[in-house]
């Protein structure tokens, strides 16, 4: 079971395998989504804005502790990538990792 450490927060969980970063956050009682993503919602479908769930990932090398991206990081979030973060409800961790929210 990896570890997911939110280094903002100051709070680590365990998730079970094939659960997402937006699965430990839920676990965590960690809200990402503020503002006008908070009032709708997309429950961790990939479906937000985009800057509503992005997270920056800490890791020693970070596309080996997740999942590859998905298509919809792909097409509909592809600016994210180009910085180095990730949609957390797309992004499943294969190993331990720290991850900092979007302040």
């Amino acid at each position: 079971m990896p570890k997911v450490t939110f280094e903002m927060e100051s709070v680590t969980v365990e998730i079970p395998e094939g659960q997402t970063i937006w699965h430990a956050a839920q676990k965590a009682g960690i809200q990402l989504q503020r503002g006008f993503a908070a009032a709708n919602p997309c429950a961790g479908k990939g479906r937000c804005s985009g800057m509503a769930c992005a997270v920056f990932l800490r890791a020693p090398d970070p596309a080996a502790a997740v999942t590859p991206p998905t298509w919809k990081e792909r097409f509909l979030h592809r600016k994210l990538l180009k910085n180095r973060k990730r949609i957390a409800c797309q992004c499943i961790p294969k190993r331990d990792l720290t991850v900092v929210t979007m302040p």
